[in-house]
C-alpha cells in the first residue's frame, strides 16, 4: 500500500471542498482532495446557479449573504476564471396575506442593508416579466441578487486550488479511515493510503456516510430535488422567478412541487422543483415531478407551451433537522472537520470557505461561526 503526506485531506468536490481546498492551499498548506465522482456532481453542480440574498434572515446569514455577494463580484477576476457572474434580479411571487406582511418587512430590511430591493403591486408585474401570467397574485418581491454557471464555478476554484499547488483527484471514493484516540492518521483510497494531519469532509448528502466510516456521527438528511432544462431561447425571462411559500410547500409534503425559473446565459430555461422526501440517494428524474413542474410552469407562463425541454437531473439536497449548516471540528476528534448543509450556498462559500481554512489550520475566524459547530448534536444514547 502506497503512502502520501498532506497536511489537510477534503473529501467532497463540490464548491465547499473546492473552495476550501482554494484557501487552504494559499495559506501553504499541502492539501488533496479526494472527489468519488466527477467535481461538483452531486447538489453543487445541479443548484439553479442562483446568488441568494433575498430570504436570508435576519444576523449572521444575512450579514455573509450581502458580504458574499459583493466578493462574487470580483471573483472571477481573483481566480482567473470566467464563470458567467451576473447581477440578476429575483422575483417571488406572493399568494398569502401572512406571506406579503413578512415580504414587507423583509424588503424594508434589505433596503435598509443596501441591497436595491423594493415591492411590486400585481399590475405591474406584466412590466417586469411580460410572458409572465400569475393570476391571484397579490403581489411581488424584487431584489437585485446575482447568477453564475455552477459548473463553471467550481472548475474555477478547482484550476485555482491546483495553480496554488492542491491535488485534486476525481473518481477516488474513500474506502476508509485510520485513526487512534479520536485523531485521523490516514484516508483510504482503495490500496492507496494518504496520512494526513487534519481532515475535512465536506461530502454533501453523502457526508453522514462518509462520517460514519471514520466512527463520527451527524443526523444528515435529504431530499430528493428535479429540475429540467430547456433548449437556448432569445431572451424570454428577465429574472428568477419563484414562490414564497416554496419552503413551507417543499417541507410540508411528502411529494410537491413548488415552480421556479429563471433563464441561462445560455439562453436555455432552468425550471424547478419537484422534491421528494427520500431515504436513498440517487439520480432518476419520476414522472410525476417532471410533469407537476411543466403543469406549474405553464399555469405561470402559458405562451411558452412550445419550448423543448432537453434534460433533467435529480440529486439529493442535504439539510440537518435545524436547517443550518454544519461547519467545524466534530465531537470527540482533534482533526475531523465538516462543512455541510449550507444555506444561500453560492452567495456564503467565498466568506464561510475562507473561514473554513482558517479554522482547521488553527487561525482566528469570526466568532458567529460557532452557531454552526456540529457539536450542538450529540447522539442519542441507546
Amino acid at each position: 500500500m502506497s503512502t502520501n503526506v498532506y497536511d489537510v485531506i477534503i473529501v467532497g468536490g463540490g464548491f465547499a471542498g473546492l473552495a476550501a481546498a482554494y484557501h487552504l492551499a494559499g495559506r501553504g498548506a499541502k492539501t488533496l482532495l479526494l472527489e468519488a465522482k466527477g467535481l461538483a456532481s452531486g447538489a453543487s453542480g445541479a443548484c439553479a446557479g442562483r446568488a441568494q440574498v433575498s430570504e436570508s434572515p435576519r444576523g449572521l446569514h444575512l450579514s455573509m449573504a450581502l458580504a458574499g455577494l459583493k466578493r462574487l463580484e470580483s471573483l472571477e477576476e481573483e481566480l482567473e476564471f470566467e464563470f458567467e457572474w451576473r447581477r440578476l434580479g429575483n422575483l417571488i411571487l406572493i399568494y398569502d396575506e401572512d406571506k406579503l406582511l413578512w415580504w414587507r418587512e423583509q424588503v424594508a430590511l434589505l433596503q435598509q442593508e443596501g441591497l436595491e430591493a423594493t415591492m411590486l403591486e400585481a399590475d405591474e408585474l406584466g412590466e417586469v416579466e411580460p410572458h409572465l401570467q400569475a393570476e391571484g397574485c397579490l403581489a411581488a418581491a424584487w431584489a437585485l441578487e446575482g447568477h453564475l454557471n455552477p459548473f463553471k464555478f467550481a472548475r474555477a476554484y478547482a484550476r485555482a486550488a491546483q495553480e496554488r499547488g492542491a491535488d485534486i483527484r476525481a473518481y477516488s471514493s474513500v474506502t476508509g479511515f485510520e485513526s487512534n484516540a479520536g485523531r485521523i492518521a490516514a484516508v483510504r483510497v482503495g490500496d492507496e493510503r494518504f496520512a494526513t494531519g487534519a481532515v475535512l469532509v465536506a461530502a454533501g448528502a453523502w457526508t453522514g456516510r462518509v462520517l460514519s466510516m471514520a466512527g463520527a456521527w451527524l443526523p444528515v438528511q435529504f431530499t430528493h430535488a428535479e429540475a429540467m432544462i430547456s433548449e437556448r431561447l432569445p431572451q424570454t425571462l428577465h429574472n428568477h422567478v419563484g414562490l414564497a411559500d416554496f419552503y413551507e410547500t417543499i417541507h410540508a409534503h411528502s411529494r410537491a412541487v413548488s415552480v421556479g425559473a429563471a433563464q441561462q446565459k445560455s439562453g436555455a430555461l432552468l425550471i424547478t422543483e419537484a422534491v421528494e422526501q427520500s431515504e436513498t440517494i440517487h439520480r432518476r428524474n419520476s414522472t410525476w415531478g417532471m410533469a407537476g413542474m411543466a403543469r406549474d410552469f405553464l399555469g405561470l407562463f402559458p405562451d411558452l407551451a412550445n419550448i423543448r425541454i432537453v434534460r433533467g437531473w435529480a440529486i439529493a439536497s442535504p439539510f440537518l433537522p435545524d436547517e443550518q449548516p454544519a461547519i467545524g471540528l466534530m465531537p470527540g476528534f482533534e482533526n475531523l472537520f465538516v462543512a455541510t448543509c449550507f444555506l444561500l450556498t453560492i452567495t456564503t462559500i467565498p466568506l464561510l470557505s475562507e473561514w473554513i481554512a482558517a479554522l482547521i489550520l488553527g487561525d482566528p475566524v469570526p466568532p458567529g461561526l460557532h452557531l454552526y459547530s456540529p457539536a450542538r448534536y450529540v447522539r442519542e444514547s441507546g
